[in-house]
């Protein structure tokens, strides 16, 4: 038993990925990718063999045993088979199967590589003078220096950093705006400017694009601009370590989208991932359910006396049209709160004004004392910075508290 899973250089892991039913993606001379299931993993070869990691920890490099036990692991047992009973049968039963064992041949299948390769930075290079005005002289650029690059088609990438602070993939500002690039694990990372030693601020925004346009209109010091590809679990897992390690007390939150409602509907969802806010979202096809702690009787007083405010001048509007109210329709587009003991229940219209409504309120009541909330008086702050260069308030400071949050 002493030699238990030592055989794995034998095995040829390209063959044992598509033996177990993975999809080859791409092949390239230094690596091979294979997604099953949504998962990406990326296979390498060095002076010891084949290995591979997934693209949200490409510092994690695995084994053919490694890829047995997790299949393994995931299939039926018979009768009472436990799970290093199954992983033996199976090894056993892969270096019996002469095609799944490494030849001549496949050993040249792949340049050597040495187990530190991460095949995310051989996708970036250094920005040209030929880039547009948004990019131009980054390298001289405190926040942004080392943090923007270009594909080889010239497009400027944004690198991705996961918990352990390796890249893990990039934005992409091309044709299709700012977007995930290639295998990029979105789900799992964050886009960070440089860290300075003394830190006023984070601000928190869509994409790194977002970022670099705010910057540019305010050209703050002493901040770290982040973006978030994706609002879930474990990019606001990695958003919150940051903000631990900075020790700063008050997040800058600034979403947008193409339309107003986007950055609204985002900053909803970021909430219901603040650690300890117990904030619920629920998404229907019709609305929004939320629910939260009632907290401190003054802040759902206000908030309470906010929705019925925006209620009484949703009914008003709707008399100069109509000389009877009919409730269903308006109640379908109302603000519906209710308490259970100690939570409150919102029933939310996907309309923009409700929702621009709800953010406002709940921020001014709830949060104001841990974040701020801004937004561009355009749809997003790369329109915003855009129009900067036809307008007088080029010539003038801008505050950042013209932006704040407001109706």
């Amino acid at each position: 038993m002493k030699n238990w899973m030592l055989e794995d250089h034998r095995i040829n892991l390209p063959k044992l990925f598509e033996h177990l039913g993975f999809g080859n993606v791409s092949t390239e001379k230094t690596h091979m990718i294979f997604k099953k299931g949504g998962a990406h993993y990326v296979i390498i070869r060095n002076n010891e063999g084949f290995l591979y990691y997934k693209v949200q920890r490409p510092q994690e490099k695995l084994s053919a045993s490694d890829l047995i036990i997790e299949h393994v692991s995931k299939s039926e047992s018979i009768d009472k088979e436990m799970l290093w009973d199954k992983v033996d049968s199976f090894y056993k039963k892969v270096l019996d199967t002469e095609t799944l064992l490494t030849t001549n041949d496949s050993k040249n299948t792949l340049d050597t590589v040495t187990k530190e390769f991460n095949h995310f930075l051989s996708y970036t290079y250094p920005l040209n003078d030929t880039v547009k005005e948004l990019y131009a002289d980054l390298d001289s650029s405190i926040p942004f220096s080392g943090r923007v690059f270009q594909n080889g088609e010239g497009k400027p990438l944004f690198p991705l950093f996961n918990m352990q602070n390796e890249v893990c993939g990039h934005f992409i500002d091309g044709d299709k705006g700012t977007i995930p690039y290639g295998t990029s694990a979105i789900k799992h990372s964050l886009w960070y400017s440089n860290i300075p030693k003394k830190i006023d601020g984070l601000f928190l925004f869509k994409d790194p694009k977002e970022a670099l346009a705010f910057h540019r209109k305010f050209q703050l010091k002493n901040v770290v601009y982040m973006a978030l590809g994706e609002i879930n679990s474990q990019t606001t897992d990695i958003l919150f370590q940051i903000q631990k390690l900075t020790k700063v007390d008050k997040l800058f939150l600034s979403f947008t989208g193409n339309k107003k409602i986007e950055g609204y509907l985002r900053d909803l969802h970021f909430i219901s991932y603040i650690k300890d806010s117990d904030f619920k979202l629920t998404l229907t096809d019709r609305d929004m359910r939320l629910l939260f702690p009632i907290g401190k009787e003054k802040s759902f007083s206000k908030f309470y006396e906010h929705t019925q405010q925006f209620n009484k001048a949703l009914a008003t509007s709707f008399l100069k049209y109509n000389t009877i109210i009919d409730q269903n329709r308006l109640n379908k587009y109302s603000i519906m709160i209710s308490t259970d003991n100690d939570k409150i229940k919102v029933r939310l219209p996907l309309e923009t004004n409700a929702i621009k409504l709800s953010v406002w309120s709940y921020y001014k009541n709830y949060l104001n004392k841990t974040i701020d909330i801004l937004k561009p008086k355009s749809d997003n702050w790369y329109a915003e910075w855009e129009m900067m260069d036809n307008q007088v308030e080029k010539g003038r400071e801008v505050q950042l508290k013209e932006y704040r949050i407001a109706l």
